[in-house]
């Protein structure tokens, strides 16, 4: 009866614009408490202001037990959703039944690779995305579906500088209409698309130059650092677009990876629609905890 009930319930949350500053200042983002609280509870994850979509996969899933690197002392919180409704989050598994983040020892142990969550938001001239990782060498480019087509389903790129990589504009929004136009991640090609492939696009072809922050997060998880990135994209350059109220279709218009695929999303079915109020997550149904750090 209960997810009967939970069925009817609306999943938008209140259009909000919300007003950020690239700055690796996650306050803004309602998210002053990922800094201080437990990392093991899904309420430290959600943002405390209206306007904002985000999921999050830290660590492993904990209901991929099934998978042959699953590692049940390297589980966390695993939901998607906006400040009045989450949901739990299924991290799909890569090939061979093995779970994301894929690294370390027997693949159990992937910090070095993990992408813990992203969040997006909007005001009237910028998109704005955040993205809370332990991977600063190996992130992927953010890519973005805008349109119709686009390589692997992303019309656009915003080009991110790694070590011993500067390809391209920092920020720089390129053109991807096609699959040429992306690298493929090394190990796990299933989590395409990765980098601006610059042998194919023009690195000075860019659209426009989004504002690009990336900065050490304060926190540590599992022994290895955890790194913001901030964007701001212009919506005039992409087309004008306005983000979907709805969390899912919101968090659909963008993706991330790192080098090899190890980790990837958002991934979202689309039966996963139904979000569940707050109270009742934390409350009542709330899943999994990880084993103290």
């Amino acid at each position: 009866m209960l997810w009967l009930i939970l069925g009817t319930i609306a999943i938008a949350s209140p259009v909000s614009a919300l007003d950020v500053s690239v700055d690796g200042d996650i306050s803004d983002w309602g998210l002053s408490q990922l800094l201080t609280d437990d990392w093991s509870n899904s309420a430290t994850w959600v943002p405390t202001v209206d306007g904002v979509s985000f999921y999050v996969e830290d660590n492993q899933d904990p209901y991929n037990t099934m998978a042959i690197n699953y590692n049940a002392s390297y589980t966390g919180v695993h939901i998607y959703g906006n400040r009045t409704y989450q949901t739990i989050y299924r991290e799909p598994l890569l090939v061979g039944n093995r779970a994301e983040p894929y690294g370390g020892t027997g693949g159990k142990f992937g910090e070095k690779y993990d992408i813990e969550g992203m969040y997006v938001t909007e005001n009237d001239t910028y998109i704005f995305v955040l993205i809370i990782t332990s991977t600063e060498a190996h992130i992927s480019d953010l890519a973005l579906d805008f349109g119709s087509g686009g390589g692997y389903g992303y019309e656009y790129g915003v080009n991110f500088h790694r070590a011993g990589d500067v390809q391209g504009v920092l920020g720089g929004v390129y053109m991807t209409p096609s699959n040429a136009d992306w690298v493929t991640p090394s190990l796990f090609p299933q989590n395409a698309p990765d980098k601006i492939n610059f042998s194919n696009v023009d690195p000075s072809s860019y659209l426009c130059v989004a504002q690009v922050s990336e900065s050490a997060l304060g926190r540590d998880d599992f022994g290895m650092v955890n790194y913001v990135f901030e964007v701001a994209i212009p919506k005039s350059c992409v087309g004008n677009p306005d983000l979907p109220d709805v969390p899912s279709k919101a968090l659909k218009k963008f993706w991330i990876t790192e080098y090899c695929g190890n980790d990837a999303g958002p991934s979202i079915p689309e039966f996963l629609s139904i979000l569940i109020p707050t109270g009742i997550l934390l409350g009542s149904v709330y899943y999994f905890t990880r084993k103290e750090r």
